[in-house]
């Protein structure tokens, strides 16, 4: 992406807040106006006060000098006021785009793209965006302004002199030019590597417990050190050139600024310049050379404000693979019936892992998938609730492709509940609502003796209220599942989905919930993954499948029912146990 599609890009964040963008523009402007007269009152005071004896013009001359600066600091204190403004929104608007933009990403996304690595780009890239959005973007605005002018007073003054004022310039641009590649280089380098080190610990300390039980703290503590070091040494590398680049600029500063003035009294000796000239150059020579040194140090801001804001463009460019068509229909409460015809679906071209899936399920029906790990549960459940589009065929619910509804009312059909359970950090009451945020109480209490953790709930000193999460009440595996489900429950949904929902619960609390999720079933459309035989023995359909294709399906009778059938041998060989295996 070029520079001008970012900053174009960039700033159409701020276009609501053009009249504000406006007014601080035009302060910038008025203050760089005002800029240029301090120096012509220096000059008027040298040469025709303090030199011509012009006493009479000292209170008027000495006024000026006094009021211009205590006006300008007034009006920068507007101007800057004004540019944080802008600033703060534009990099909200910004982030809440990116935000709202990685929301209705596909779960394909999220599974090749680290949390960490997400997360880093969100916060940390927008922050180094904000650093350069306001007061630098009016700064340099300023000094292209002061610089015009200066440079015409410049050569007004004494041409020969202002040649070589500019020599002094070439010398910035120069530094410039010699340092800026490797400044940039280095900025993506260390970005790329705090992305992985981000993503690194979050993997490690989501990973504790398996640290723990294997004694690897002094592996993992080498790795993170490991990782660490290649990113410290791009930062260090990049910290020497921009140092190297800073200190050159100041020393270019000093010695340019130093023979400049040296060079206008040699003229002054030589009759050719007035010292007030001198004292005039010597300002506008400052208003020259400080806006270099301002956009030395203002480079390395910008060059990681690039590389920050083509990485947030990169999440945002970042395909919606799940999109709505602008004709997609209302969704309201679904009958359940579901039907896939020659569905085909692949998560890499060429490698399909569903492979022409009929299936026909009626309303209310509860429909067990069964197999060997890989053979494509999961991805059928992907399916139904659409996570993930078919590549092939047609996914039919009551009777109209899945891909015509509208996509929010779709995604309230379905109670999901997955083997890994997730709650978020507030109150039990908000996560078990999470899905039907305008539940009653009692609604709520249903929804938990449903998933019999209501007795639990009920034993805590704040209830329902008791938070839980990283501050709040530490949940066991099983009593964070029963809160998933009654979450699910309480959603009221049309089609409820379970992922080994249960498969963190003991035998006790599994028979409990399936005996309330018999009565909460009634009526819906349901699709298990379950390894408990006693889940799979009373589905109304049993689908077998292997390597994405089902190769045997009907009812735990009808299937025991086949001679040497591969259900007939997979329940036969572990009725003992109790639990189907891979």
């Amino acid at each position: 992406m070029s520079s001008q599609n970012k900053i174009g890009r960039v700033f159409g964040f701020a276009r609501k807040y053009r009249r504000l963008i406006v007014a601080a523009v035009l302060l910038t402007m008025l203050l760089a106006g005002m800029a240029v007269v301090p120096p012509l009152i220096t000059r008027a005071l040298v040469d025709r006060v303090f030199t011509c004896g012009e006493t009479d013009q000292f209170l008027f001359l000495g006024f000026l000098f006094l009021a211009v600066p205590i006006l300008s600091q007034v009006l920068a204190i507007a101007q800057k006021t004004l540019s944080v403004m802008v600033s703060v929104n534009l990099i909200n608007n910004l982030r809440l785009a990116i935000y709202r933009h990685l929301l209705y990403l596909s779960l394909r996304f999220f599974n090749r793209t680290s949390p960490g690595k997400v997360v880093n780009r969100l916060m940390e890239d927008t922050w180094a965006m904000q650093t350069v959005c306001g007061g630098p973007c009016l700064t340099v605005i300023s000094d292209l302004i002061i610089a015009t002018s200066a440079t015409m007073a410049t050569i007004a003054i004494n041409w020969r002199l202002a040649l070589a004022l500019y020599a002094v310039i070439a010398v910035f641009v120069l530094n410039y030019r010699l340092r800026i590649k490797k400044i940039i280089r280095y900025s993506r380098l260390v970005r790329r590597e705090d992305d992985l080190l981000n993503a690194g610990v979050q993997n490690r300390m989501g990973g504790d417990l398996a640290i723990k039980t294997f004694g690897t703290e002094a592996r993992e503590h080498l790795a993170f050190h490991d990782q660490d070091v290649i990113s410290l040494d791009y930062g260090y590398t990049r910290d020497v050139a921009n140092n190297t680049f800073w200190m050159n600029v100041s020393l270019i500063n000093a010695l340019g600024t130093a023979a400049i003035y040296l060079l206008g009294c040699a003229m002054v000796l030589q009759g050719e310049m007035s010292y007030g000239d001198v004292m005039a150059f010597s300002g506008f020579a400052a208003q020259l050379l400080w806006p270099a040194v301002r956009f030395s140090q203002l480079v390395g801001q910008l060059q990681e404000a690039g590389v920050a804001a083509q990485r947030l463009f990169e999440l945002l460019d970042e395909p919606c693979e799940i999109t709505e068509k602008p004709d997609a229909v209302p969704c309201r409460r679904l009958k359940g019936q579901v039907d896939f015809e020659d569905v085909h679906f692949h998560y890499e071209p060429g490698v399909e892992v569903i492979k022409g899936i009929d299936l026909h399920v009626s309303p209310g029906q509860t429909v067990a998938f069964i197999g060997a790990t890989g053979c494509g549960k999961s991805t059928l459940l992907n399916l139904i609730a659409r996570f993930y589009d078919v590549t092939g065929g047609t996914l039919r619910l009551d009777g109209r492709d899945i891909r015509d509804y509208r996509l929010h009312d779709l995604r309230s059909q379905f109670g999901i509940v997955l083997q890994e359970s997730h709650l978020f950090s507030t109150t039990i009451r908000e996560n078990i609502a999470y899905g039907r945020i305008n539940a009653t109480e009692e609604e709520v209490v249903q929804a938990a003796k449903a998933a019999e953790i209501h007795d639990f709930i009920a034993s805590l000193p704040k209830g329902y209220d008791t938070k839980v999460g990283e501050d709040g009440l530490a949940l066991s595996v099983g009593q964070k599942q029963r809160i998933n489900i009654a979450r699910a429950i309480c959603a009221d949904p049309a089609i409820m989905i379970m992922d080994e929902a249960t498969s963190s619960l003991d035998s006790d609390a599994e028979a409990a919930i399936q005996r309330a999720m018999t009565r909460v079933l009634a009526n819906r459309t349901s699709f298990v993954v379950a390894h408990r035989l006693s889940t799979i023995k009373n589905a109304d359909q049993i689908i077998l499948l292997d390597h994405g294709v089902i190769v045997e399906q009907g009812t735990h009778d009808a299937l025991m029912a086949i001679p040497n059938g591969r259900y007939h041998d997979l329940y036969t060989k572990h009725i003992g146990k109790g639990v189907l295996e891979d």
